[in-house]
């Protein structure tokens, strides 16, 4: 078990409605989800959507990746927009399994989705070799970190490109 970390886009009209409708709010979230098949069915529903993305557990690599250092790291002393895509974010109303469910404004969504679309696939390499010593686990892990990071990239883009917020929870 670990920490996962999701994001959801949605539009401003969607993010006010959350806000004011109590109901939607909780249909939106899966509270109101009893059966294991509705459970199922509501994340099967998510995973398929352009308007999910769920970095598991893979988002600490993601960080270190983007950042150099290791969350919670106590050495950590940076503030960039690379680091507050993980770690960022305003607090909402709506509880996550760890912390509450945060939200970035459609202006720091356009402002990470700058960011990322900056950053090096060769300053992405030299990370990974650090992270990974061993050039097996390298080959196994590599692509799918740059796939993560491909996924991240288009996320932030589209939501950006439409001008969404974006919520993420710690899970």
């Amino acid at each position: 078990m670990g920490i996962e970390l999701s994001y959801r886009r949605l539009t401003p009209e969607e993010f006010e409605r959350l806000h004011n409708d109590e109901a939607y709010a909780s249909i939106y979230f899966g509270d109101d989800l009893e059966t294991d098949e509705e459970i199922h069915a509501y994340f099967e529903a998510l995973r398929v959507s352009d308007r999910y993305l769920d970095l598991d557990k893979y988002w600490r690599s993601l960080y270190f990746l983007f950042t150099g250092e290791f969350p919670y790291d106590d050495k950590t002393n940076s503030e960039t927009w690379l680091k507050n895509m993980f770690m960022g974010g305003k607090a909402t109303q709506w509880e996550a399994t760890y912390g509450m469910v945060r939200y970035f404004t459609v202006s720091e969504v356009n402002d990470i989705a700058e960011v990322l679309n900056h950053v090096s696939v060769e300053d992405l390499q030299n990370r990974l070799n650090q992270l990974f010593e061993s050039s097996k686990s390298r080959a196994y892990m590599e692509p799918h970190h740059l796939d993560l990071y491909a996924q991240l990239v288009n996320f932030f883009s589209k939501a950006a490109q439409q001008s969404e917020i974006i919520l993420l929870s710690f899970d």
